[in-house]
Order: C-alpha cells, then structure tokens, then sequence
C-alpha cells in the first residue's frame, strides 16, 4: 500500500510538501535538520495517527542529510522502515533493520535516496515487555524476516483502515485490539530469543503460573484477553508471561492468548443466536483485521467461521 494511496480522515492526518520553504519536520521523535542534496526533487508526505499507547509517523521523506538530538524524554522511540538505507552515525543502516531510541541520542544520517519508515513514539518506555536492553541512546535490531514482514504489514493495515474510517469514536474502540496486534509482532521482532530462557528449575515455577494464567483468563469471561491486563492481574511483567508460555507451551503469550481468543469467538458463534455476525464475534474478542482473523480460525478449526455461525443458527432454530 503506497502511501500516497492513504487519504485523510477524522482519525488520520495527512500531510504532503512539495516545497522546501514550506516543509515542517514532525516533534514524534524530536525536531532535527534537514538539508536536501537534490533540491530540485524535493518531497515529502506523512501520515500522523496517534493511539493510546503513542504516536505513529508513516512518513517518506527526500534525500536529505539529517541532523537531530533524536528521542522522547519518556518512553520509547522506534524507526521501522519499509524501504531505507542510510549512513548513519557512521553506520550503514538498511531496510532490515530496526531503529530504537531511549531518551536523546545525537544522530547524523546521510540518505542518498527518499527513505520510507514507520516513526513509533510510545508512552511507555517498554521495559515491562523487554524491548531491548539498555537504558539510553541509540540502538538498532535487525529481526528475523518473517516477525519482520508481520511487523510491517500490521503497520500498513492499521493506517489503512485509519483512513477509511470517519467515525472517530468507532476507531477508539478498536485502539487496544490494534496496540495489542502491534505488541505482539514488535515482541517477536524486538524481545532477544535467549531473553526467554528458563533457568534450572524454574519451570515448576513456570508452570504454577500458567495454571494462574489460565484461571485468570476463566475470570475474564467474554471480555477480550490483553496481555498487559493478565499481567497485572497476575502481578508479573508482561515479559514474565512470555517466558513462561514459551517454556511449558513452546509458543509466544500471544500465539497462547489468540488461540484463547479463536476459541472463545467458536464458542459464541456456535451459541450466539440469529442476530450474530462473524463481525461482532471477532470484534467481541479483540480481533479488528478481519481478513487476518478468518485465515487464523480456518488454520485453527479446519473451517470458515461463517461456516461455524452457520451450524450454530442451525442448532439455535431446532432447539
């Protein structure tokens, strides 16, 4: 999805610049310098979308030499490109790679062509979660392909589905499905695969946990299962519970809840009634990419949920 596809809306900001003199660089991450090296060529378009948990920046920019103290005084800042290279403080910086910020870090970047990039500013300085490591300054993390490509494409779906949406309370309702869809691939993308390790005998531990996890999530009835919320719950980080799903499950806390989710949405097509959709089934349970959600109930049930709500109408007209 290109971004000059995006259009504005009551929820989006878009924003295009065609002439230097006019151009305004964006605070999400700090204002820098920007100095064009083909003036002539100049452009630049963003689109702004904020969300509970931050801000986020899709933006392709100019070739340009950049110069900034770049960073947030609280929480955390992320650079996730779609296409990009640069030399940045001296280092060549590609599109597999992810840009991480903590406080202010100087930059100096050289970008010999228009880059385009996500520019996260989240309010929360992630550590509950285990982004990374280290207290301040830049850092970047080049992930796996695929967490990688997840990442970008729930980028893309979200500001997509910003634009066409015109009901701002509409969206606001959908903010914690979507943060929880991005927490779950910037997880996979950011949080060290050896950070997730057991330690020698701890997975009795582990294991007492989940079985606390699980009552817990009893406890939350119909209400759509966020990994923040069951962590507070439970008095544990986030990162806690990931380390003990992929001990006694082998599989991430969100492949974990998500397949808790998938179940609680068959359980209500198949007795929800004549007046259910698959639509508010899904959205009930905290799944706001329909399309996505569909493909993870076949892969799961071995069928379409439409053919789920089909049979439980069925059984609801007999009964």
């Amino acid at each position: 999805m290109p971004l000059n596809r995006l259009k504005p809306s009551r929820v989006l900001t878009i924003e295009r610049f065609s002439d230097y003199a006019e151009f305004r660089a964006n605070e999400v991450l700090g204002l820098g310098t920007s100095t064009p090296l083909r003036p002539r060529e100049f452009s630049l378009t963003r689109a702004i979308l904020p969300l509970q948990s931050g801000v986020f920046v899709l933006q392709r920019a100019f070739a340009r030499r950049f110069e900034a103290e770049m960073g947030t005084d609280t929480g955390i800042g992320l650079v996730v490109p779609l296409t990009f290279h640069s030399i940045t403080n001296g280092v060549e910086i590609d599109s597999s790679t992810i840009g991480v910020v903590r406080g202010k870090a100087p930059v100096v970047s050289i970008e010999h062509q228009p880059n385009t990039y996500f520019m996260l500013r989240f309010n929360s300085d992630m550590r509950h979660r285990g982004w990374t490591d280290f207290d301040t300054g830049l850092a970047t993390v080049r992930p796996q392909h695929d967490p990688m490509a997840r990442l970008r494409a729930a980028f893309l779906e979200m500001f997509s589905l910003a634009s066409g949406c015109d009901d701002p309370r509409q969206f606001e309702a959908l903010h914690r499905p979507i943060q929880e869809t991005l927490f779950a691939c910037l997880d996979a993308a950011l949080v060290p695969a050896g950070s997730l390790a057991t330690r020698p005998g701890s997975f009795d531990r582990h294991r007492k946990l989940i079985a606390r996890l699980d009552e817990v999530v009893e406890l939350f009835g119909s209400q759509p299962l966020y990994s923040d919320d069951l962590a507070t719950a439970l008095g544990v980080s986030v990162r806690t519970l990931q380390t003990a799903t992929q001990v006694v499950h082998g599989v991430s806390l969100h492949h974990y809840l998500r397949l808790k989710r998938l179940w609680a949405v068959r359980v209500l097509l198949m007795t929800g009634g004549g007046g259910l959709t698959v639509k508010a089934a899904a959205l009930a349970n905290g799944f706001w990419h329909l399309g996505d959600f569909s493909v993870g109930y076949k892969r799961a049930f071995g069928e379409m949920p439409s053919e789920t709500l089909a049979r439980g109408r069925g059984s609801f007209y007999r009964s």
